[in-house]
């Protein structure tokens, strides 16, 4: 009998043995059918919204594990470990959540375009890369919070969304300079923008980013492709900005472009931008927003948009020439709503010379001296902009 028994012990184990090597095999072969994986799957995660940026718009857009993974990173890669437990992910799931991290926070400056997946039997790592050492970090930290907090405490009205807007966009256009340097991280992050003053395209977005995000205003780094002025199309990136309850999309780069002299000039072309006025040079969107309103549009706002041009639109357009004579400028840029509308005024304006009339017309309405035979201009027809700058005696 108790041979029996022991027989009947060692087959009970021998088949429990096997059931769970089953199980552990499952386990590494089929993740997604794996009953903890499963857990993690429909588990709602809870945001942390004390860590990073108060406005994490690609979370949103990850799966639930997904989620898991972005927030354990995120609680611990500020203290840069060499590497992070995260729910069992695959490799195209964490190309996500790290995509996802870089974009929503901007002050993950010190973090590298790496992160790689270490997957044991039963913990999941990711191993990221850093570019500076941690005491650096630290120092170059100090840097960047002394900037933000001057430029937010600088701020005319912080109540104002459009006006806290714009004076950040001038900030950046003012004290950033276009520079494009291969695997040099820093020209890439808003310490290179905000700090060096130097900065390609995702740098200016990203500067851009984390001064709303300490002003209080929603917005996100979107990246795509746009077309220069030559028809050269490349990858690029630029913001999408929660305005008055509407998204709008902003373009700090292409608002810092260089003249023909070398100099950096400041524009508003690519400032709050609705769908329809922004298609003629960015495409592939990283995520299309429906910025479908121009209220906020820079033109629209400031009395400079035109959606349609005929000699009707004389007067104002002497008027406008006068307020901005009289606000100490020395120019005025107007944009039309149409390429019809556009040629109309460039042919009648520039090419017909009737842009002498409108001068003479500014003249009535202002005590600024300026002639009224002489001027500069410049037109853009990819923009539809006309800039207008009076010779002032």
């Amino acid at each position: 009998m108790k041979k029996f028994f022991s027989l009947l012990l060692c087959i009970i184990f021998i088949f429990i043995s096997v059931a769970a090597l089953t199980v552990i095999k499952k386990y590494i072969d089929n993740p997604d059918e794996n009953h903890i994986a499963n857990i993690l799957e429909t588990e709602p995660p809870q945001e942390l919204t004390d860590i990073g940026s108060p406005y994490k718009f690609y979370y949103n857009r990850l799966s639930d594990i997904e989620k898991h993974a972005y927030n354990d990173i995120l609680t611990e890669i500020y203290s840069m470990p060499e590497s992070i437990k995260i729910p069992r992910i695959d490799v195209e799931q964490l190309d996500n959540v790290f995509s996802a991290l870089l974009r929503d926070n901007p002050d993950l400056f010190f973090v590298g375009r790496k992160c790689t997946l270490l997957t044991e039997v039963f913990k999941t790592s990711c191993f990221i890369e850093y570019i500076f050492e941690k005491d650096e970090y630290e120092e170059r930290k100090a840097e960047l919070e002394k900037v933000c907090n001057e430029v937010v405490s600088s701020l005319s009205d912080p109540n104002d969304e459009w006006q806290t807007e714009l004076e950040i966009h001038d900030y950046i256009v003012d004290n950033c300079r276009y520079m494009l340097v291969e695997n040099e991280h820093v020209y890439s992050s808003a310490y290179g923008a905000l700090v060096n003053g130097e900065a390609a395209c995702e740098g200016y977005s990203k500067a851009a980013k984390l001064l709303f995000d300490r002003a209080g205003i929603e917005s996100a780094v979107l990246s795509g492709k746009s077309k220069s002025y030559n028809g050269k199309e490349g990858p690029h990136m630029w913001n999408a900005v929660k305005i008055s309850g509407n998204y709008y999309y902003l373009d700090c780069t292409w608002d810092d472009p260089i003249n023909e002299d070398g100099d950096n000039v400041k524009i508003y072309a690519y400032f709050n931008l609705s769908n329809g006025m922004i298609a003629d040079t960015h495409s592939d969107f990283s995520y299309s927003f429906d910025c479908s309103e121009t209220a906020e549009n820079y033109y629209v706002k400031t009395g400079k948009y035109f959606e349609t041009y005929s000699r009707e639109n004389e007067n104002r357009l002497a008027e406008l020439l006068a307020r901005e004579l009289e606000a100490g400028n020395g120019s005025v840029e107007i944009r039309f709503g149409s390429k019809t509308a556009y040629n109309n005024a460039v042919d009648d304006l520039i090419d017909g010379g009737r842009i002498y009339d409108v001068l003479s017309l500014t003249k009535s309405k202002t005590k600024v001296r300026f002639s009224i035979n002489s001027l500069t201009y410049f037109v853009d027809p990819t923009l539809r902009t006309m800039t207008i700058v009076p010779e002032r005696r």
